[in-house]
């Protein structure tokens, strides 16, 4: 890869097979016009402009090329800067955008595709592939202070060809005399979208300091069958059917989700379904031998809490001093149960609502818990541009930083957080687990079937276990209550499984039926953390395709799932997927296995909804004992 620097300022990027061409700086969303350009050694450019100076970098590192940007002159930044934009796309086939947080999108669009439409927009890793599947990663490391995103411009307007800007969110804070530089963007090319999304993901992680020390999570959680329901009888209930279960199920933990406060943000006071309050049920989970959890939505307060009735003040404004309102109830249904018309937005900018954040969790830390599910923590990002803080002058990635910061240091380093409707670059050095999809139900069709998870699991898979582990969400076990065939049941349970994150269900685990809990027994994760790798991403297929390695048995598990309403073939070559030209191969479940021979490849025939998941070794030798997280099996 290489630079091309032009004599009016613009510049070129050229990689093998793919170029970005063109490409000149842009302050809010337009070209910069400076009176003057100078062009240095060492690919340094500077843009003489009406109030100030900007410099661009155009750099080199071990790993491909750099571009920073450094702005210097006014007194507020602009509310974007792009130091790539305009730059015409050659050779790509595919650009590859990364959502912003739980629910993404996140997927492969295809260029040809695009019409006169809205810019596509990725977020924290960006990539441009080619057919052969060469690709160019766009990113930068440094996520802590700037969102970043990237912006693909469909060809109109007086454009003859794609376009993409690479800008980060300035949001006019104060810019001190000495100026102030973006982080560094990383241009980095390998021969697979995989690989270099994987190797990028991996600098990312290292740069913010991921946490990867966790075992993989292994819980029981409150929400997806009781969910506002749950009570502490209801707990103390649970708890002695745990107990009755021989062998006994290994969780790691039990949370109780939402649903125990009276009202929307009063975190520390407990409704009529927690009447001597969660100290004691929290405690009693311990007692049992499981990690306590517990659900906060940090930012959230609800009209009818005592916390808003108290503490007006604390809440965040728009710039007309509305308070922001990301929820109004004003119907029969009401979320949580709560009598809240209205959900508010802490801001966490405040000194003292910030001290009310501390004491939350600190005293749920008093109390034992070490699990902490914090939700809807992207009301907590909000541009400073929009809204007006008690104390202004930050970037939102910032603000909410702090937040971020504050907790973990009152939770412990110890305590295992998942993130949960987040947005997921801030959140990286913090969270040991994030949900990567919209919630899950009891059915496949409806806006709470498994088609968001299923496309974010796979989009997002590339750094599960580098950043933290993904959370595909709720595992669905029971027998009762619910639209979910039998085959669907086991088809996400294999898929959630495999995949190598977070595992977790909500099901009753001492009610339902004994295939169910067999289901949920060789699910357990193993003790080493592993992230299976998906054969074929960003490819049009008809199946499905997730492999796990099991490195102790020199084998591997692959699982094909059949996603569509219809029927599905499809050949999967094992030199394709596993990079192997003949394995032993059985197919292989909860209920055993089946051995099928030495085969160089797999054909799946599987009917709407369902999954084949095979045991592929290089050695003669069933996969007897065996979970498929690959824990010893005991059941």
């Amino acid at each position: 890869m290489e630079w091309q620097i032009h004599d009016d300022g613009t510049f070129d990027l050229m990689a093998e097979g793919i170029g970005l061409q063109g490409a000149y700086p842009a302050i809010d969303g337009q070209a910069v016009h400076p009176l003057a350009v100078e062009i240095e050694r060492e690919g340094v450019i500077r843009y003489q402009l009406p109030e100030g100076v900007l410099t661009l970098r155009l750099g080199r590192d071990e790993a491909g090329l750099t571009l920073s940007a450094t702005l210097i002159g006014p007194q507020e930044a602009p509310h974007r800067l792009a130091p790539l934009a305009g730059a015409r796309i050659t050779g790509a086939e595919r650009f590859f955008r990364q959502g912003l947080g739980t629910g993404g999108p996140t997927e492969f669009v295809r260029l040809a595709s695009m019409g006169d439409t809205a810019p596509v927009t990725g977020f924290t890793v960006s990539a441009l592939c080619t057919a052969d599947d060469s690709t160019l990663t766009l990113a930068a490391y440094d996520q802590r202070r700037f969102s970043q995103r990237t912006l693909l411009y469909p060809a109109h307007a007086g454009k003859d060809a794609l376009t993409l800007d690479a800008e980060f969110a300035l949001e006019r804070i104060p810019l001190p005399a000495t100026g102030l530089g973006t982080p560094t963007l990383h241009f980095r090319w390998g021969p697979g979208a995989w690989q270099a999304l994987q190797a990028t993901a991996a600098a990312i992680g290292h740069e913010m300091g991921a946490r990867q020390a966790q075992p993989t999570s292994y819980h029981w959680c409150s929400w997806y069958y009781l969910y506002q329901n749950f009570s502490e009888a209801l707990l103390d209930e649970y708890l002695q059917g745990l107990q009755s279960l021989s062998p006994k199920v290994p969780l790691q933990s039990i949370q109780v989700d939402a649903g125990y406060f009276p009202a929307v943000g009063d975190w520390l006071l407990t409704n009529h379904l927690w009447p001597h309050g969660m100290a004691g049920p929290l405690r009693r989970i311990q007692q049992a031998g499981y990690r306590a959890g517990i659900w906060v939505g940090p930012f959230m307060v609800g009209n009818r809490s005592r916390l808003y009735a108290e503490h007006p003040d604390w809440i965040l404004c728009d710039r007309e001093g509305r308070p922001i309102t990301p929820w109004r109830w004003y119907g029969e249904q009401r979320v949580w149960g709560n009598r809240d018309e209205e959900t508010y937005v802490l801001d966490s900018s405040h000194p003292e609502a910030f001290a009310y954040l501390r004491r939350v969790f600190r005293t749920f830390r008093s109390y034992g818990a070490t699990l902490f599910k914090t939700d809807f923590m992207l009301w907590g990002l909000h541009d400073s541009t929009r809204v007006r803080r008690h104390t202004p002058g930050k970037t939102s990635v910032e603000y909410l930083r702090d937040v971020l910061a504050m907790i973990r240091e009152e939770i412990g380093e110890d305590s295992y957080w998942l993130g949960c409707i987040a947005p997921f670059a801030p959140f990286i050095g913090y969270a040991d687990g994030m949900r990567i999809g919209g919630d899950v139900g009891e059915s496949w069709a409806g806006s709470f079937g498994p088609r968001n998870m299923l496309r974010e699991t796979v989009g997002s898979q590339y750094f599960n276990q580098i950043w933290w582990q993904n959370d595909p969400d709720a595992i669905m076990l029971r027998d009762f209550h619910i639209h979910l065939s039998p085959q669907e049941v086991r088809s996400l349970a294999l898929w959630q499984g495999i995949l190598g994150g977070v595992v977790n269900t909500s099901c009753p685990l001492h009610e339902i039926a004994p295939d169910r809990l067999r289901l949920w027994r060789f699910l357990e994760p193993g003790a080493e953390p592993g992230a299976a790798r998906i054969p074929y991403w960003g490819q049009e297929r008809k199946l499905r395709v997730a492999v796990r390695t099991l490195a102790e048995r020199c084998a591997w598990a692959l699982l094909a799932l059949n996603t569509s309403d219809e029927p599905q073939t499809e050949v999967i070559r094992l030199g394709d997927a596993l990079d192997q030209d003949e394995l032993y191969a059985y197919r292989w479940g909860p209920e055993g296995y089946e051995a099928l021979g030495r085969a160089s490849q797999l054909v799946p025939e599987l009917p709407a909804h369902e999954a084949a998941l095979y045991y592929l070794s290089s050695e003669e030798r069933p996969p007897a004992g065996l979970t498929l997280g690959g824990a010893p099996a005991d059941f």
